[in-house]
């Protein structure tokens, strides 16, 4: 009898809780799903950095600020990926800050050149699916490489 009893509570308190968890509301999200963001297209987007000077001043230093309606178009170019591959690859590759980063080859840096050339001349021809892929291989070959 007494087994009984235990086994009949356990399962009394199994599915109690089965019905908690069944209806329980879920948490409202933090941020609405279905928000609007206004952006003005006149505001100013502006790239660069500041630091204060000896003199108190916030200064900032090498800026290009343009209008977040020039902003959103250059994001939205169809060649947007072409450049930014060929930018993100001479960072990392062929400045000097990038190649003390990284343990390169010159078989590699060779390489990493090559596919860069090749896929701005794709880029440049028009071919930018062809020229994204060529530099995409470039930049795996430095995410695979050693850094120092």
């Amino acid at each position: 009898m007494h087994k009984r009893l235990i086994i009949f509570l356990i399962l009394a308190l199994i599915l109690g809780l089965g019905v908690f968890f069944v209806y329980e509301k879920p948490p409202r999200p933090a941020i609405k799903e279905t928000s609007t963001v206004e952006v003005d297209p006149n505001k100013k987007v502006c790239t660069g950095f500041a630091k204060w000077t000896e003199d108190g001043e916030f200064k900032t230093i090498r800026s290009e600020c343009i209008t977040e309606k020039e902003y959103q178009e250059a994001l939205n170019a169809p060649d947007y990926l072409c450049k930014y591959y060929q930018k993100s690859i001479w960072k990392e590759s062929e400045r000097e800050y990038g190649k003390k980063q990284y343990r390169y080859t010159e078989e590699k840096l060779k390489k990493i050149k090559a596919l860069k050339d090749e896929g701005k001349a794709l880029c440049d021809a028009g071919k930018l699916k062809e020229g994204e892929a060529k530099l995409q291989e470039a930049i795996k070959i430095i995410s695979f490489t050693m850094m120092n």
